[in-house]
């Protein structure tokens, strides 16, 4: 069995999606679980017309967990929220201005409030946590400079990520595609 493929494609039946769901193709992470379920599913044959119960609960499992994670994917998008407080919005600014050494310590200070208060009010106006902020600005900035056809290794030391396989992981968690595959889309268009 072959497990180092690039992607596996998985059709549901429509009937079980709203008419949203259905238009347009979705891509979303798989979890380890899904991995190897996808893999077990291998074993059956789809020519045998009627499921074993077995093979009936297997595969509405598979569904359920799938649904899920499109769910978590749609949910995820890509943005960086803005705020209305003049001292998180001087922080955001300078954090967007060089994000791959922005810090903690360098946003308590610029905003100059203590990190509960920091955290909260940041928490509040963003929906997100700093560190959720954060790495998104970094994988943002990651996105610009990869379309922009720096190699990835620069790319990765260039927004903060001391290693390359964090780098890798986060990048592809983020946007559905790896680095290196990110890069070579934005070169063929």
């Amino acid at each position: 069995m072959i497990r180092n493929l690039d992607g596996v494609s998985v059709y549901f039946d429509p009937a079980h999606f709203s008419a949203e769901t259905l238009e347009r193709i979705q891509t979303f992470p798989v979890t380890a679980v899904i991995k190897e379920m996808l893999f077990h599913t291998l074993r059956w044959s789809d020519k045998s017309g009627e499921k074993m119960p077995v093979e009936q609960t297997f595969f509405q499992a598979l569904f359920l967990l799938c649904q899920e994670q499109m769910k978590q994917k749609a949910a995820e998008t890509f943005t960086l929220p803005r705020v209305t407080h003049p001292s998180l919005a001087r922080t955001m600014d300078s954090a967007l201005a060089d994000p791959g050494h922005a810090s903690l310590t360098q946003a308590l200070h610029q905003a100059g409030m203590s990190e509960r208060s920091f955290r909260r009010h940041f928490l509040n106006e963003t929906g997100m946590t700093w560190q959720a902020w954060i790495t998104q600005a970094r994988l943002f900035h990651a996105a610009t400079l990869l379309a922009e056809g720096q190699r990835v290794t620069d790319v990765s030391a260039e927004v903060g990520y001391a290693s390359l396989s964090a780098f890798a992981k986060a990048f592809t968690h983020l946007l559905g595609q790896s680095p290196v595959r990110f890069r070579k889309s934005q070169e063929s268009n």
